[in-house]
C-alpha cells in the first residue's frame, strides 16, 4: 500500500480531509476529469492561435498542455509501477515521454511537472524529495494550494482507476502531439523558470559577465519567450540579441511577431526604425 502525503504538505493544504472518503472517491475522478478537460482546453487555445497565424503563442499553448498532460501521465505511469506493473518503468512507460526534466521543459510555465514528481516521490517514501518539489510547485503562481491539492487522491487511487485516467491522457497526448512535436532542451531546470523577468535578468547578467557573450543571452532570452510570448520585451531581447549577432532576418521575426502582440511597444518600434534603415540603405 502506498504511503499517503507527507505530513507537512498534508497541514499545508489540508489532505487529511482526502484520508477517510473513499465513499467519495468517483467525486475525485470527476475531478482528475476535469483537470484533463482543462489541459485540453489549453489545447484548444492552441489550435485557435494557429488558425488566427499567431504561431509562437500557438505553440506555447501546445507546449502547456504538453508538459501537464504527460507530467501527469508520466506520474500515472510511476505509481502503477510501484504498484506492480510492468517489470520496468519502462514498460509501463512505453514510447511517451517519461523524464521529468524534459516534460518540464516542454513548457516552464506550467507548475505540474514539480508538483507531480512529488506526488512520486511521496509514494517511495522520499518525503524531503517530495516536500521540495511541493514548495517548487507552489512558488509558481499558476499553483493553487487550494484548488490543486485535489490531484493528490491520484496517489490513492486503485490499480483500475489509474489506468482509466491514463488512457483518457494518453488520447489527450496523442492529439497533442500531432501538431507539436518536443525538442530536446539543453537549458537547465528551474523552479523560478516560469518568469519572463527572472529569465531576462539573467540574459542581462550574462552581458553584465561578458558584453559580447549575445548567443549566451539570447538562450535566456528564447526561454523568456517561450514562457510568455504575449510580453513585448522578451521580443526585445530576441530581436536585438539577433541583430548583434548578423541576423538581420531573425531580428525582423522576432520584431514583426512582437509588434502584433504589442503594437504600441516603445522598444520594438525603435528596432523597427532601426531595422528598417539598415534594409533602407
Amino acid at each position: 500500500m502506498r504511503k499517503l502525503i507527507t505530513a507537512m504538505f498534508l497541514c499545508l493544504i489540508f489532505l487529511a480531509a482526502f484520508s477517510g472518503c473513499k465513499g467519495k472517491q468517483a467525486d475525485y475522478i470527476k475531478i482528475i476529469d476535469a483537470y484533463i478537460d482543462g489541459f485540453s482546453s489549453m489545447y484548444e487555445q492552441g489550435n485557435e492561435y494557429t488558425e488566427l497565424g499567431l504561431q509562437l503563442q500557438a505553440d506555447y499553448a501546445y507546449r502547456w498542455a504538453a508538459a501537464s498532460a504527460s507530467s501527469m501521465r508520466y506520474c500515472i505511469d510511476c505509481l502503477l509501477y510501484l504498484e506492480g506493473e510492468g517489470d520496468t518503468l519502462e514498460d509501463v512507460v512505453g514510447d511517451r515521454p517519461g523524464n521529468w526534466d524534459e516534460i518540464a521543459a516542454m513548457n516552464y510555465a506550467s507548475p505540474y511537472p514539480y508538483f507531480f514528481e512529488g506526488i512520486v516521490y511521496n509514494s517511495q517514501g522520499k518525503d524531503e524529495d517530495a516536500k521540495r518539489c511541493y514548495e517548487k510547485a507552489l512558488v509558481n503562481p499558476k499553483f493553487s494550494a487550494e484548488n490543486d491539492k485535489s490531484l493528490l487522491i491520484l496517489d490513492v487511487l486503485t490499480v483500475g482507476e489509474l489506468k482509466s485516467v491514463k488512457k483518457k491522457l494518453t488520447a489527450l497526448e496523442d492529439k497533442i502531439y500531432e501538431v507539436y512535436s518536443p525538442l530536446k532542451s539543453t537549458y537547465t531546470r528551474s523552479h523560478l523558470n516560469y518568469s519572463d523577468k527572472y529569465l531576462r535578468t539573467l540574459a542581462k547578467e550574462c552581458l553584465i559577465a561578458n558584453e559580447k557573450d549575445y548567443r549566451g543571452a539570447l538562450r535566456h532570452y528564447e526561454v523568456a519567450l517561450s514562457v510568455n510570448p504575449f510580453e513585448g520585451d522578451n521580443f526585445v531581447g530576441c530581436a536585438l540579441m539577433n541583430l548583434y549577432l548578423g541576423e538581420i532576418e531573425q531580428a525582423f521575426f522576432y520584431v514583426n511577431e512582437g509588434l502584433f502582440v504589442d503594437p504600441e511597444h516603445e522598444g520594438l518600434n525603435e528596432i523597427a526604425e532601426l531595422l528598417n534603415e539598415e534594409v533602407g540603405e
